[in-house]
């Protein structure tokens, strides 16, 4: 009896991350590709400069960046709770390379044309559009629940880590050859297409999750199939990629449609499938009934505004300044190795402060550099209060993503997130716009005080947010 528990008690042991062979596949590509792809986001405007065309020439590159990713983010959602999502990944992965490689090749033979530079942006946000809930289900489904935060908190720093690095290399690629830098992406991209292939060579259970033995359920008959069909933490969602997982393994992955349908209220009878749009919007309309979710994404809608109309203004308000452009660089950097800082802690603040104290650390000490770039009129404090910002959105991001995949049922996962991000991202857009406007009328320190004033208004909004849904537990799962 004793061995059997100690046996037991093994088995249902996490393996460490470390020793976690999908997460570690996953984390390695994604690594490479984030350096290669931050490499392109610096060099590419500088290839259409050096070709001749005029920086509003050049800055449709990003606004065809944001517009793709506001039109795609919703129907990728859509895509990954349907479809498979190492095919997603990989169809990402590989229309990234085909086109980053040609730019690699037009720049080595020619001047690179701006048609090509938009498609290729185009192209690339496709891909991470794709990509990015793919990967973060693929992640809910390997790693168990007690370690989602310390996973998500890994995959925050390898982007911030690639974000310090890849400049500096950039630099010194463009020294050598203006086409080196995209041809490294380019490979950066099949290693992690290599990766994603080699990610499930044996059916996928959902970490911690325990299979159904109610008679009659949907499980017990996919499993008596042949398939090893599992119940999904949130409410009993199933899967996408198990049910029948044995044959998709065997079949390399390959797309398979899996709509989700409503319980039979008989076990027998399967009610009618809805329409595309509801199917669609399921997880819209699972933000906006959700009270927890509803009140998450108006705030983190805020605070990114807040973000980005900061960014502008420490770019536009210090980079005008004599030396304005070496300041700028600096403070950016700055805000990069504080946010990998954050990534790092992120764990360590997530077990030990509760979530409203999280959230409204970022804009409570942003307020207080901010009132005093005010107070001082020092660019210095100003530049503060972006790098405290950047220091704690990692952990924000690594609590929200951790409660968003121990509650949201996974058969709306994909699109829940990808409706969060449409909402929290959608007044990102006047960001710029509003930071333009406050310099144009006020001064540094005025612009340091309004800023001051909102970050101290966000705060208060979170400590007054409600607490998240309790996640269910395993068994509760199952059922």
């Amino acid at each position: 009896m004793k061995a059997t528990t100690a046996a037991s008690r093994a088995a249902a042991a996490p393996v460490p991350l470390r020793a976690n062979r999908e997460f570690r596949l996953l984390w390695v590509g994604q690594a490479l590709s984030d350096f290669g792809t931050s490499m392109t986001a610096l060099v590419l405007p500088l290839a259409l400069l050096s070709s001749g065309y005029s920086t509003s020439a050049t800055s449709t590159v990003g606004t065809a960046v944001l517009v793709t990713a506001m039109v795609l983010r919703m129907p990728a959602g859509y895509l990954t709770d349907h479809y498979s999502h190492r095919l997603l990944m990989l169809v990402a992965d590989l229309a990234r390379l085909v086109t980053v490689a040609t730019v690699a090749v037009w720049t080595y033979l020619d001047r690179l044309p701006i048609a090509l530079a938009v498609v290729t942006v185009v192209v690339a946000q496709v891909g991470v559009e794709l990509f990015r809930p793919s990967q973060n289900a693929t992640v809910r489904r390997v790693v168990p629940p007690a370690q989602l935060g310390t996973a998500i908190s890994l995959n925050q720093a390898r982007a911030y880590a690639a974000g310090i690095v890849a400049p500096a290399v950039a630099g010194v690629l463009i020294a050598a050859s203006m086409w080196l830098p995209f041809a490294i992406d380019a490979v950066t991209y099949a290693v992690s297409a290599l990766c994603v292939l080699a990610l499930y060579r044996r059916p996928l259970r959902r970490a911690g999750a325990v299979p159904s033995a109610r008679p009659g359920s949907r499980a017990e008959g996919a499993a008596g199939q042949g398939g090893t069909q599992e119940a999904a933490a949130g409410g009993g969602a199933q899967g996408e990629e198990t049910g029948g997982g044995s044959k998709e393994a065997e079949a390399g992955g390959g797309a398979r449609k899996t709509e989700p349908e409503p319980e039979p209220d008989d076990g027998t009878k399967a009610a009618p499938r809805e329409r595309f749009l509801p199917r669609l919007t399921a997880g819209l309309r699972h933000v906006v009934r959700d009270p927890f979710l509803r009140t998450l994404a108006g705030l983190a809608a805020g605070d990114n505004f807040a973000f980005q109309a900061l960014a502008y203004a420490l770019l536009l308000g210090i980079g005008r300044e004599h030396n304005g452009a070496a300041a700028v660089g600096l403070a950016m950097s700055a805000a990069a190795v504080t946010g990998l800082t954050g990534s790092l802690i992120a764990p360590f603040v997530q077990r030990r402060l509760r979530m409203q104290t999280v959230m409204a650390a970022g804009p409570a000490l942003a307020g207080v550099m901010l009132a005093l770039a005010w107070y001082t009129g020092s660019g210095i404090a100003f530049a503060a209060g972006y790098s405290a910002l950047c220091l704690l959105t990692p952990v924000n991001g690594a609590v929200f993503g951790t409660i968003l995949a121990t509650t949201v049922p996974e058969h709306i996962y994909g699109r829940t997130t990808t409706a969060l991000g449409f909402i929290t991202e959608i007044l990102q857009p006047l960001g710029p716009l509003t930071a333009g406007l406050l310099l144009a009328y006020l001064s540094l320190s005025g612009t340091a005080a309004v800023f001051a004033l909102a970050f101290a208004v966000l705060a208060v909004v979170a400590l007054l947010m409600p607490s998240p849904p309790a996640a269910p537990d395993a068994e509760t799962a199952a059922v």
